[in-house]
């Protein structure tokens, strides 16, 4: 989603801090070391896709998922989620556990991760000593945590990738430094969903304004940067399946037509990835907010959402498709209140399923499982 947008374009080492304070509830006491122990070790069932259903262990799976940003009690000043990269804050293992066995007793089955660009492999164009292994160690104590409660885990590749290197040079790169030792380490697992190949590649507002969507033909430059992001996802999802073969991939899109648009740029993308997923925010926060006064939808809750779902069902790829961002603001400087965030997030994940979604993954505005979840994965 476009606010932490900057975060993915833009060079600082991390941004995005999400302070909040630690809220554990029943049954888990608020101290770490009076949580119950890590349930034994599983192995979760290899997922695959049959039609337009994601499938586990011959069963339908509905992706139930959370985007996992931070910890709940990330200390005030610290950036977000990244593995050990930042010495000013410490990599909280427990922290993460805690969080993962609220979200299992809250009905998530999926959590979706940023892998930092810079923390797995960027960072060493400039920082002496650099070593990419810690990063990779607790990302792999990560999904390991998850999958211990049942819990897939779905990595976006490339986050904060730099804005002007989409190019055969830059991805030379990214492949050498990032996506080899990433993909690398995690091959062969079936506690992974899929690879999401890049965040909200549509958006190119960091180059020009006017290219937020790559889709403005007003701007000779918005196709350019299409045609090389295309290009360049095209590449990377090759390069996933010569590393990982069995797994699968998709792509974040910012807008479900990023699939089948430009018209002036042909595109393989629908028929590369195993799943179509996309992101839904309306009209808030302001630098997120996409759909009521966009040039393409404008319908706003449900209508845009389902509309989404629909044009990439009409492809008759016969492939799931996944909302892989939604979500609300609520509170004192929002138009929504805690009852206005429940009813919206229960009709946004009705609309998708009545739309033939196989799945939400929820961003997380709210600071605490309880609050972002609620009873929205339990409620009969």
């Amino acid at each position: 989603m476009t606010h932490h947008r900057s975060t993915h374009f833009a060079r600082p080492l991390f941004l995005l801090t999400f302070v909040a304070t630690l809220l554990l509830v029943a049954p888990l006491a608020a101290a770490p070391g009076n949580l119950q122990p890590d349930p034994p070790q599983t192995r979760l069932p290899r997922m695959t896709v049959d039609g337009d259903r994601l499938i586990a262990s011959g069963t339908p799976f509905e992706v139930r998922g959370v985007n996992y940003t931070h910890t709940t009690r990330t200390p005030p000043g610290c950036p977000e989620l990244h593995f050990g990269a930042d010495s000013r804050c410490p990599w909280d293992q427990a922290a993460i556990d805690a969080d993962f066995e609220r979200m299992r007793a809250l009905g998530v089955n999926t959590v979706r991760v940023f892998l930092n660009y810079y923390a797995f492999g960027g960072a060493r164009a400039d920082t002496p000593g650099y070593a990419i292994e810690p990063a990779l160690d607790h990302l792999e104590a990560l999904v390991e945590s998850a999958n211990r409660r049942g819990m897939y885990v779905m990595p976006v590749l490339l986050a904060k990738y730099p804005q002007d290197q989409f190019t055969p040079e830059g991805f030379d790169r990214a492949l050498d430094w990032h996506v080899r030792p990433v993909v690398g380490r995690l091959a062969g697992s079936s506690g992974i969903l899929a690879w999401d190949l890049f965040n909200e590649p549509d958006i190119g507002s960091p180059i020009d304004q006017r290219c937020w969507d790559w889709d403005n033909g007003d701007f000779p430059l918005c196709l350019q940067l299409a045609e090389a992001r295309i290009a360049f996802l095209t590449r990377l999802h090759y390069e996933v399946k010569w590393i990982d073969p069995a797994q699968m991939t998709t792509i974040g899109m910012a807008f479900a037509k990023s699939y089948f648009r430009p018209d002036a740029a042909p595109s393989p993308l629908a028929g590369l990835v195993d799943f179509y997923s996309f992101h839904y925010y309306d009209d808030e926060p302001y630098d997120s907010g996409r759909y009521v006064a966009h040039w393409y939808y404008g319908e706003g809750l449900p209508r845009d959402l389902e509309r989404g779902i629909a044009e990439l069902r009409a492809l008759r790829r016969g492939k799931p498709v996944v909302v892989s961002e939604l979500g609300f603001p609520s509170g004192e400087e929002h138009r929504r209140d805690t009852g206005q965030l429940r009813r919206d997030l229960r009709i946004g994940l009705q609309a998708s399923r009545d739309a033939g979604a196989t799945g939400v993954i929820l961003w997380p505005f709210q600071p605490t499982p309880e609050e972002l979840v609620g009873d929205l994965f339990t409620a009969p």
